[in-house]
């Protein structure tokens, strides 16, 4: 394991790797959309040149080779190798041909990494089950959409788990009780609400990183504030860092399933792991 490497799998449009550049990291960022890597070889440069970042254009799937790939017209966040997923709510894709790459012989060319991000929308398990158990990334993330995701997770040998919602990258807050689901159903009906929320807590994240005045270096590729601003979408900070408590594996997938009960598909979350022997 490489303490000072980072993976960006489904880098998207960058803002996650410019993030784990500015923290000093390296980075093997991974992407199938062509324009997307281009857009951020762009954009990363002097980090490409330097040798700081790794860009990989390929999809991740079960066998080398080449596979269409679906391109949604609208969102490119719907990307994937599943048409119905690049085509939900209404959308039309196209599909295009791309090198296609094991999981696992990426993980030996380039090393184990400290942290895993994965969003490569409906196939992040193909990473997860890559993995070495002999030799795992002290921690990992993605967006969990199914308890088998969950699942895999654990049968890849982790066992402490935190959940944060990706709307305002807080930690999924216990839902079981019906007073708490109730409130945040109704935040979804009533949109005066939904808005009142996310600009408190946008409120409560700003003072939080005024209270802590921590990482006031310059952020990397032209964004200028000492102190990161995330972009919507962005997976936030990772390991220890992330927001709420770990948890095990049932007390997450109950809280995972409240959560996804009351909020429905307007809301998601990452799901973050460690082993109980990495986390301090």
């Amino acid at each position: 394991m490489q303490r000072d490497l980072i993976y960006d799998v489904g880098m998207h449009n960058g803002n996650d790797t410019a993030f784990y550049l500015h923290r000093g990291y390296r980075v093997v960022a991974i992407e199938a959309d062509p324009t997307l890597v281009e857009l951020a070889r762009a954009r990363f440069a002097a980090e490409l040149a330097g040798g700081r970042l790794t860009l990989l254009n390929v999809g991740v799937a079960t066998e080398e080779g080449r596979a269409d790939f679906w391109i949604c017209d609208g969102k490119s966040e719907y990307n994937s190798f599943d048409k119905a997923n690049a085509t939900k709510r209404g959308h039309t894709a196209h599909a295009i041909e791309i090198p296609c790459r094991r999981f696992d012989n990426i993980l030996r060319e380039h090393g184990v990494p400290h942290y895993l991000k994965i969003d490569i929308e409906c196939f992040d398990k193909l990473c997860v089950e890559a993995l070495d158990a002999a030799d795992l990334p002290p921690y990992v993330s993605l967006e969990v959409m199914e308890r088998g995701q969950i699942e895999a997770l654990r049968r890849a040998g982790y066992d402490r788990f935190k959940l944060v919602r990706q709307d305002d990258l807080s930690a999924v807050p216990d839902l079981t009780g019906a007073a708490s689901a109730g409130w945040l159903a109704l935040k979804e009906r009533v949109p005066p609400l939904m808005k009142l929320s996310q600009r408190l807590g946008r409120m409560k994240r700003k003072l939080g990183r005024w209270l802590r005045r921590t990482d006031r270096k310059t952020a990397v590729s032209g964004v200028k504030s000492g102190r990161w601003e995330f972009a919507y979408g962005s997976s936030g900070v990772f390991g220890e860092e992330a927001p709420g408590q770990w948890l095990g594996f049932d007390e997450t997938v109950r809280r995972w399933q409240a959560f996804h009960r009351a909020a429905g598909e307007r809301y998601w979350c990452d799901v973050h792991a460690t082993r109980q022997a990495a986390a301090k």
